[in-house]
């Protein structure tokens, strides 16, 4: 049965555009659309075919009264409609699984298609000039050499040469007559490509890391931070090109520099960044790092005014106290129990709850590679305790906190608060 097809005027819609697409609600009952003026009663129709149906029967009987030998030739067992409808149920049957045969061999190919090559090789091998269905018949296309072709050369614009396409957009970084715009969207370029650890490694192969520095020293502020950005999306997770990077000691110190000293507070944030994600789960790159000032740098970041700052600082301490003791110890001398515990103090009232588990799961973590002395700093801090206590009973019984609040009570209970 076909939809009622109804169209809402602009009474129902904001704007002054006629073109609003039909709402399709279904035809009411009994009710049959014929066209937009004609609508038949289905009841009527059914009476019609129900008396049509009688009257055939009556006339088949009348037919054959008197014959039943050729009623029975014609439908017994072995008869000849008999026959038909046997030979045209195998017919049907066999179409069937030949189709069925069909549609899995085709689909268990397609499975394994990976790639733009991988697609044209499916394409031309899935017939010699016959239909892919038996259903389509004479309006299926023979796959001819000329047919081929053309596909071949539609595939090959589809295709990206992302070496070629990642050079290009090196030497629009190198190219200092460039606007800001050709230089964000190079960057842009990149993105889309790097995430991607082999590509990520091409481009550093490709000389890619020469344009650091003369992007980092650029005037506008967007290019700083696009250049932030893809060194976070290059090093993050990828040992190969942390140790690169890290082999030309200026372009660890340009990062510290702009945390220290770039007049905007985003490009700080994402230079912190992007020495966390150099940093985390290397060992070796992290004590390199510590000994260029990276101790200072993590310090000044926790005690400065930027929230923001605070963020990554303490994510930093967070995910490299338990690469060893001496780091964890170096942290502990140099006061960061103190000013983490003054910090969730007062994050109640200064930071979000969902960053509330940092900063307490950070404190966990230097308690749990130092015990002792993590224990002896907490006591001697007098407002922790009724803090912690505060901080616990402003957590709602929503179990969205209950990681919160376990941190809480871990602390409280290990500190013996």
């Amino acid at each position: 049965m076909e939809d009622h097809i109804v169209h809402i005027g602009s009474s129902s819609s904001s704007s002054d555009d006629d073109s609003a697409p039909p709402v399709i609600m279904p035809p009411p009952v009994n009710r049959h659309i014929i066209n937009e003026d004609d609508i038949i009663d289905l009841d009527g129709v059914g009476e019609h075919h129900r008396r049509r149906r009688h009257n055939n029967r009556h006339r088949r009987q009348m037919r054959h009264t008197g014959h039943a030998a050729i009623i029975e030739a014609e439908h017994g067992v072995g008869g000849i409609i008999d026959l038909v409808n046997r030979e045209a149920s195998a017919i049907t049957i066999a179409r069937a699984a030949e189709e069925d045969a069909a549609a899995a061999s085709n689909n268990c190919a397609l499975n394994k298609v990976r790639s733009f090559k991988e697609m044209l090789k499916y394409t031309t091998n899935m017939s010699d000039g016959m239909p892919m269905n038996i259903n389509q018949g004479i309006d299926a296309f023979p796959f001819t050499e000329e047919r081929k072709k053309f596909l071949s050369n539609v595939l090959s614009t589809m295709s990206v040469n992302v070496h070629e396409e990642m050079n290009n957009s090196i030497n629009i970084l190198f190219d200092n007559n460039k606007q800001v715009d050709e230089h964000e969207f190079a960057f842009e370029v990149l993105a889309e490509y790097v995430d991607h650890i082999d590509y990520a490694n091409d481009f550093e192969k490709l000389g890619g890391f020469h344009i650091f520095l003369p992007c980092i020293r650029s005037e506008h502020p967007s290019v700083r931070i696009k250049t932030t950005e893809l060194i976070s999306t290059l090093v993050q997770n990828n040992p190969y090109c942390q140790e690169k990077f890290m082999e030309n000691p200026n372009y660890p110190r340009a990062l510290i520099s702009m945390v220290e000293n770039d007049l905007n507070d985003e490009v700080r944030v994402k230079a912190l960044a992007a020495i966390s994600s150099l940093v985390r789960q290397n060992v070796t790159v992290f004590r390199q790092f510590i000994e260029l000032g990276g101790k200072d740098l993590i310090i000044n970041s926790l005690k400065t005014s930027i929230d923001k700052l605070k963020i990554k600082a303490v994510f930093i301490i967070c995910s490299t106290c338990n690469m060893g003791n001496d780091i964890a110890e170096m942290y502990i001398d140099n006061g960061i129990v103190e000013i983490v515990s003054s910090i969730i103090m007062g994050m109640e009232k200064t930071f979000e709850s969902f960053h509330h588990e940092l900063f307490l799961s950070t404190l966990n973590q230097l308690l749990h590679m130092s015990p002792v002395r993590v224990k002896e700093i907490c006591s001697s801090m007098g407002d922790l305790k009724p803090a912690l206590t505060s901080l616990r009973d402003s957590y709602s019984d929503e179990s969205g906190y209950q990681d919160e609040k376990d941190q809480v009570l871990w602390l409280m209970e290990t500190l013996t608060l």
